[in-house]
């Protein structure tokens, strides 16, 4: 026999017994005979097909897209490999511009694959081509009415990143409100519907609900019903725990939060948990993340009890359970998926949420939510589903920023002026524009630079062409004065700050963590406080330090405020000393951990303990 017969004829028992074991569900044995028969017959497509399909059932993603790829080498128009290789992309992490081009060529040869059209819109959501994947959630539901990922995501989530106009978030809210009515009014004993409720459980979250400048608690607990009947349809097997006293023990706490590395919350609240006193509290931390670096590190060193990675939603909650916490602190509600997931249902006695996101959860199970009293209004307890908890001050025992190399002055007489808006595209809706181009305009020496944070380069664009147009408006050349910037590496954002002089707020939802790092470097910040604590951020600061100038009363004194700071060195470099002064004030208070510990070691549940 020949070399190649024999070649010819080994990969063939190869191939056949990786048939025998993947049909016993005996993965890694098929793919060690797939692997086989492709290494003797290397061109033959069917080979590195079945070699992915093993490896993605052996859940091996990244060696079944190695695989997958070779497959569409040999087969470039055949749609399995392809389709195999975007499921292989989409469950191994790929980038989002890295599974589209696949995606896109699954559809050109099965436009009706819903499936891949609604992971093609999820991948457009995640570089801000929010139009194309609403186009695309529109396909799916004119192909599967009952998709309830395409509907969730549709009514979660916005036209654009960046709202051409007013009537557009207007849009935005009346949409959502028929959505959730929409899911509100399901039959959900219909097998259809609870098949789907896992997935569509973790495939957005209510997000952009709180950029809209209003409280909408009657919203907020509607969207927590909702996910509710989700969490309950997902995992019928997995009720809520029975509510019961906790006593005087030593309490354990369970801190579950995507944010336990560099982020911001975690800059807002690790500090803080991390200096809870070890007599009285055990804690414990659950981390749905993978990036691990110096914050994760110290809640490894600190926490009794830590576990991180990516897991199963259910495997979050055995694992939570297991723990057999009295109180579960969630920080952030309503940033993360898998966060949103696991608080749909009770693990302990207690649960609580906190100012990570400064927005209440309207979930009914949780209990408390921890806020900074320097930011909330008096009527703030209407605002929470949940009671409401003023810790003193900011509430937080935070950690000063590295130390700046900031110039000694900044602008001279007859230098530009540079102002600095360090806010997030989500925030920054149409009512800024006109602002901006007011002070600019009352201030022929300054400008703009506005670091809007956004993941891609047309988000940016498209907040820069609608502020461009009201320049225009106002006689001021935006192409000159003005720049918006997309995300910037740290140390850049930094290099801004240090060379700013002075920081616009946004309205409606303040700056945090950013105003913070201004007022480190000894920035003015001029804020138009809102009705809500989300808009309040920068005004408690700015009050903490005795820098009542700086708080505008309303628009017309905004601009104002703005363009004194812009005109009167004198008076600028008085309220700079007068930051450096003061600063400290806003790091490492002792007494907010004081009162953040006495809450934790006294509260119980607010309801009677079930039977």
């Amino acid at each position: 026999m020949s070399t190649s017969a024999h070649s010819q004829n080994e990969a063939a028992r190869q191939f056949q017994l990786g048939n025998h074991a993947y049909d016993a569900r005996d993965f890694a044995t098929a793919a060690r005979h797939y692997a086989g028969a492709a290494r003797l017959q290397p061109h033959d497509g069917k080979n590195w097909i079945n070699l992915g399909l093993s490896l993605l059932q052996a859940n091996d993603p990244a060696r079944a897209r190695e695989a997958l790829e070779r497959a569409v080498e040999f087969a470039p128009g055949q749609l399995k490999p392809l389709a195999l290789l975007a499921a292989a992309m989409q469950r191994g992490g790929a980038s989002e511009a890295e599974q589209i081009p696949v995606l896109e060529r699954v559809l050109a040869l099965s436009p009706d694959a819903v499936d891949m059209r609604l992971q093609l819109a999820t991948a457009q959501f995640g570089i801000d081509e929010y139009g194309k994947a609403h186009a695309n959630l529109k396909r799916v539901l004119e192909l599967a009415p009952d998709n309830l990922i395409a509907r969730w995501q549709s009514l979660q989530m916005p036209e654009a990143v960046v709202a051409p106009d007013q009537a557009a978030r207007d849009r935005y809210l009346e949409r959502w409100r028929r959505g959730i009515g929409w899911f509100e009014a399901l039959d959900w004993s219909d097998p259809k519907f609870g098949a789907q409720a896992a997935d569509t459980l973790v495939c957005a979250t209510n997000f952009y609900l709180a950029y809209l400048g209003l409280a909408l608690t009657a919203e907020q607990r509607r969207n927590a019903g909702v996910l509710r009947k989700l969490a309950r349809a997902a995992y019928p097997a997995l009720p809520d725990v029975r509510v019961r006293p906790i006593g005087n023990r030593r309490r354990k706490l369970a801190v579950f939060s995507a944010s336990l590395n560099a982020h911001s919350v975690s800059r807002v609240w690790s500090s803080t948990l991390l200096a809870l006193p070890a007599d009285d509290i055990e804690l414990a931390a659950f981390y749905p993340g993978t990036v691990e670096d110096a914050s994760t590190a110290n809640w490894r060193a600190r926490a009794t009890r830590f576990e991180g990675g990516q897991r199963s939603i259910a495997t979050w909650i055995a694992a939570l359970r297991a723990y057999a916490p009295d109180i579960v602190l969630f920080p952030d509600i309503g940033m993360d998926r898998v966060t949103q997931a696991v608080a749909a249902l009770r693990h302990a006695p207690v649960q609580v949420a906190a100012w990570g996101h400064p927005v209440t959860s309207g979930l009914d199970t949780i209990d408390y939510f921890l806020s900074a009293d320097a930011c909330e209004p008096e009527d703030a307890a209407g605002h929470y589903s949940e009671r409401l908890v003023r810790l003193p001050r900011l509430g937080c025992y935070l950690d000063p920023p590295a130390t700046t190399t900031q110039p000694a002055r900044r602008t001279g007489p007859g230098e530009t002026f540079r102002f600095l808006c360090v806010q997030n595209a989500d925030k920054l809706h149409p009512a800024h524009d006109a602002l901006f181009a007011r002070i600019l305009q009352a201030s022929p020496h300054a400008r703009l630079d506005v670091l809007c944070n956004a993941k891609a380069a047309i988000t940016a664009d498209a907040l820069a062409d609608r502020l461009r147009a009201e320049f225009r408006r106002h006689g001021v050349d935006f192409d000159s004065r003005c720049r918006v910037h997309a995300r910037l590496p740290v140390a850049e954002y930094q290099r801004f700050l240090d060379q700013a002089d002075a920081c616009l707020d946004s309205l409606d939802f303040s700056g945090g963590i950013t105003s913070l790092d201004s007022l480190w470097r000894d920035l003015p910040i001029v804020t138009l406080p809102g009705a809500l604590m989300r808009g309040r951020q920068s005004y408690g600061m700015l009050r903490l330090l005795g820098i009542d100038e700086l708080i505008a009363v309303d628009t017309d004194d905004y601009v104002r405020i703005a363009t004194r700071l812009a005109q009167d060195a004198p008076w600028r470099d008085a309220l700079t000393k007068r930051i450096d002064a003061a600063k400290t004030r806003l790091y490492r208070d002792a007494d907010a951990v004081h009162a953040l510990a006495a809450f934790l070691r006294s509260v119980e549940p607010p309801v009677a303990p079930s039977a």
